[in-house]
């Protein structure tokens, strides 16, 4: 029965992402056909396929035994869209497609669009809808739905063809909501051999029976994040790409089959220093999120960071990554922290300029032994852009 339903399940997805792919080939080659056409159209797919292997939950474990129906020891590579892997394979936890779209109402007035499905949740999901108008050569006003840009790869973290890894870290990249409706307005200029670009941004965001609060708790949990305001800076000078963010928010989360009512005020902050040599790169990238829980009494930091190198041979590209998170708890009667640390290496091959396929090894650690458990994990992907 259970095998039944996941095929259906996984057929849908598959039906999806054809009609998404399809949409996407056949608008990009009426692009080409006319190449002043008003209306630009690109998509991605990733298809990721992974499994654990040497798992064990130590002696003195203290978390759940399954997490998202997934049993234990396993491991969470998208928190945002609660993708666990365990020791079947399965193509489910992070498989995805996406199509975007660009309409140029006039040469300084956009409307851009994007719909994401997913091996977690194949209904389509819109991530952008925003329009933006440049007031000139150095300010542009955005207005609509995005990417809350907490971290450098924010943008295109769903566009597997634009990093080196399977997926980005999730020891950083990934929270109960990603995305905010609201507003921006960006600066760019050059400054000598400086390109520099700054940008402030606010609004609110309502998550519906979160998918990543199923990682934690059972029935339907929604999640608001309001007042979110926020501010970026980045620098790129040759080789170097300097980027600094703060966000701010009060979140909120509600869920009453448990009787959970929670608030606190949420405080973020990252660096991203990038180095590319061209054939040798260097990516970096540290974030510390706080919540103070002030009805509750406590407050819970999580420092986290991923430190990775790599060495563009042809079409290869190895790729070694260290990653960590750890929480810490103001109160520990009242929330147990969760730390985590991971090594990987990944093995990336250029199977032309618009697709790639990775292979990825990780040896995760559960150090707080309360989620998961240790495990070892094995992940294929093929990535395209169309």
């Amino acid at each position: 029965m259970m095998t039944s339903v996941k095929l259906q399940l996984w057929s849908g997805l598959c039906g999806s992402l054809l009609g998404l792919l399809s949409f996407s080939v056949s608008s990009a080659y009426a692009d080409e056909v006319d190449a002043g056409s008003k209306l630009k159209v690109s998509g991605f797919l990733s298809i990721v396929g992974g499994r654990t292997f040497g798992g064990e939950l130590p002696a003195n474990y203290a978390g759940p035994t399954a997490i998202n129906d997934k049993t234990c020891p396993c491991y969470t590579a998208d928190w945002s869209n609660a993708g666990v892997y365990n020791n079947s394979f399965s193509l489910q936890p992070e498989s995805r497609a996406g199509v975007q779209a660009t309409y140029a109402i006039s040469k300084d007035f956009n409307l851009t669009g994007q719909v994401v499905v997913r091996g977690t949740d194949s209904t389509p999901n819109i991530q952008w809808a925003y329009a933006s108008y440049k007031l000139n050569k150095e300010w542009e006003v955005q207005v609509g739905r995005k990417r809350i840009p907490l971290y450098f790869y924010s943008d295109f973290q769903d566009v597997g063809a634009a990093y080196p890894w399977v997926s980005p870290p999730p020891e950083l990249y990934g929270w109960e909501v990603t995305n905010y409706n609201g507003a921006s307005v960006r600066y760019r200029t050059s400054v000598a051999d400086n390109n520099v670009a700054f940008s402030v941004f606010g609004g609110k965001e309502k998550s519906k029976d979160s998918l990543y609060e199923k990682l934690v708790y059972s029935g339907q949990t929604d999640v608001t994040w309001s007042n979110i305001i926020g501010a970026d800076a980045e620098l790129e000078r040759g080789p170097l790409t300097v980027r600094a963010v703060y966000v701010q928010s009060d979140v909120k989360v509600v869920n009453s089959s448990i009787a959970l009512d929670s608030a606190a005020k949420l405080k973020a902050y990252g660096i991203a220093v990038n180095l590319d040599l061209d054939q040798w790169f260097f990516l970096s990238e540290l974030t510390q999120l706080s919540r103070n829980f002030d009805d509750a009494g406590y407050t819970v930091t999580a420092p986290s960071y991923t430190l990775g190198a790599g060495y563009r041979l042809g079409a290869w590209t190895p790729f070694l990554n260290y990653a960590s998170y750890k929480e810490k708890s103001s109160d520990l009667t009242k929330y147990q922290p969760q730390s985590y640390k991971r090594l990987s290496l990944t093995l990336r091959y250029d199977v032309d300029a618009k697709s790639a396929v990775k292979l990825q090894l990780d040896k995760h650690r559960d150090v707080t032994n309360n989620f998961g458990g240790n495990v070892n994990v094995f992940r294929i992907s093929y990535d395209r852009l169309f």
